[in-house]
């Protein structure tokens, strides 16, 4: 019986709480490295790590972001039926596929690493890193068959530890490495690349732990395998297929935009952009380096952003076989109730990191950015809080209607928004007072865009818990504007006695803990749902 399963069918909330946890330390451990990794190469170094891991994220996004959600629904359509026997035979084949895929990426990143950097970022220091990451791409693919897996039996434990073990290697070595190469005077192209062998070896060690956590399961889990039919291997991969390609475009719509973006900012900033001798758009006549430098600075507001944002992966990962089970199963009520905490939850965090990031974007930049450009980062920093909140609905949304087996509303959705972005970003950044700070404002129109079109592709699903939806997201909202409002008048008095770093410091802190007794005082989660988190949802 599946009681008996090493890789219990936890609830949806229970499978998120692990995750965030894990994405709690292992973005504490990306700060721990970033941050001083933009010490060390500066924000010219900066520019060329960023550089390669766009590139990066296209080839592999392109297929490996699809894959596991691939993997995981289908496994957990097979599980409604205790099939152990298939979801162990949709592991098998997917593990080979993928490290086929994997193969490909990786050799093409290696071999043709230079022409990638110069042709698709107008950048040719970051060739080294991106050979580098060639390794991280391979180690993507082959988790995404593991990963998965796991998450399919809705256990996050073996994703949770995975991504530590990613995290602390990457910590220990990438910084170790940056400063080495740094005083030796290697140049930013080395120095990059050696930052990132940090990233490629804690992939590697988050394989071969998931191998091994793998194997401990299949001793334990004999007895579950029934005589029911398996479906054949070309089946299953049809049924992969069917599944990624669909969530893998739309993925890499985003990543496509996003190297659009870095071309359109690039060559503006220096150049312009010519086809031949013909000028389409006059650019700013900058020098590489201070392009680059105002790239890295634009980058380093970008990953702050991306911070929060990641907090709102565990929901998106945790909601999608808990949806799928209950659509499949035909229990209306679990399908509204999963709906309803997934929104709920995701917002609880994403609101006050967003709202606060707006309204304290300049200390939070000059805290974590010190010899960074505060000017040209803060405001950027601000446009990117919004886009937090917008990214937590795009996300969510997304994954709703991959759970309910529509997965190219997404994709269409992502196309409509990655094209006003592409449209809007070159248009805002030939504005002279914007210049590079129009790209975050593009951002957050985009995902206006593809959140109208994706709730108006969920309005058949959501309709039975728009009430209680529409009600906690006022009140997760009205609590984070207060915060917000309570930390901007903080920060006043105290910027001028502390200074802006520390002052800030004290009034964000204070602003969180007035959120965290705004939560319990609007009742939009009770002690009692914490204690039941384990409940099936």
């Amino acid at each position: 019986m599946a009681s008996n399963n090493i890789n219990r069918r936890g609830s949806f909330l229970e499978g998120a709480f692990i995750l965030t946890i894990a994405t709690a330390f292992v973005k504490i451990a990306g700060l721990l490295f970033k941050f001083p990794v933009a010490y060390i190469l500066g924000d010219s170094g900066m520019g060329v790590y960023y550089h390669a891991y766009e590139i990066y994220n296209f080839l592999a996004v392109l297929a490996s972001m699809g894959l596991p959600v691939a993997v995981s629904r289908v496994i957990s359509e097979t599980l409604v039926s205790d099939n152990y026997a298939e979801a162990e035979k949709i592991y098998q084949v997917s593990i080979r596929l993928f490290t086929i895929i994997g193969i490909v990426v990786a050799a093409i990143m290696a071999i043709f690493s230079n022409q990638l950097a110069f042709l698709l970022e107008g950048n040719s220091y970051a060739g080294d890193s991106i050979r580098v990451l060639s390794v991280t791409a391979l180690c993507a693919f082959i988790m995404s068959a593991q990963r998965g897996y796991f998450q399919g039996n809705s256990t996050m434990m073996p994703t949770a530890v995975s991504q530590v073990i990613e995290a602390v290697i990457k910590l220990a070595l990438g910084i170790s490495l940056a400063l080495v190469a740094v005083r030796a005077e290697a140049g930013d192209s080395l120095a990059s690349a050696a930052a990132i062998s940090g990233v490629s070896a804690g992939a590697v060690c988050a394989v071969i732990f998931l191998f091994v956590w793998k194997k401990k399961t299949d001793r334990k889990e004999k007895e579950l395998i029934s005589d029911q039919p398996v479906r054949s291997g070309r089946r299953i991969i049809w049924e992969l297929f069917r599944i990624a390609v669909p969530v893998s475009l739309g993925q890499s719509v985003i990543s496509f935009v996003a190297l659009i973006d870095n071309y359109v900012i690039m060559h503006i900033l220096q150049e312009g952009i010519l086809i031949g001798r013909l000028v389409l758009l006059n650019g700013y006549q900058m020098l590489d380096t201070d392009a680059n430098a105002l790239y890295g600075v634009f980058s380093n507001a970008k990953s702050v952003f991306n911070l929060p944002s990641a907090f709102i992966v565990p929901f998106t990962i945790s909601i999608l076989p808990a949806l799928t089970a209950a659509f499949t199963r035909g229990d209306q009520e679990g399908v509204g109730k999963n709906m309803t905490n997934c929104f709920k939850y995701a917002l609880m965090l994403a609101a006050p990191a967003g709202i606060g990031l707006f309204v304290m974007a300049k200390p939070i930049y000059g805290i974590l950015y010190p010899k960074s450009d505060l000017t040209e980062g803060a405001p950027m920093l601000a446009a990117f809080g919004i886009a937090v909140i917008l990214y937590a609905v795009v996300s969510i949304t997304g994954a709703m209607l991959q759970a309910f087996g529509k997965a190219t509303r997404p994709l269409i959705s992502m196309l409509a928004g990655g094209a006003v972005k592409c449209a809007l970003t070159t248009g805002l950044l030939l504005v002279p007072d914007l210049k590079i700070k129009g790209a975050p404002i593009a951002t957050c129109v985009c995902y206006t865009v593809m959140i109208l079109m994706n709730l108006f592709f969920l309005r058949s699903y959501i309709k039975g818990c728009v009430k209680s939806i529409l009600g906690s997201t006022a009140k997760t909202l009205g609590a984070a504007l207060i915060m917000g409002g309570a930390a901007y008048l903080l920060f006043i008095p105290l910027n001028g006695w502390m200074g802006l770093k520390l002052g800030g410091a004290v009034a964000i802190l204070a602003a969180g803990l007035i959120y965290i007794a705004l939560i319990f005082a609007f009742r939009i989660v009770t002690l009692n749902e914490l204690k039941n988190i384990r409940s099936k949802g």
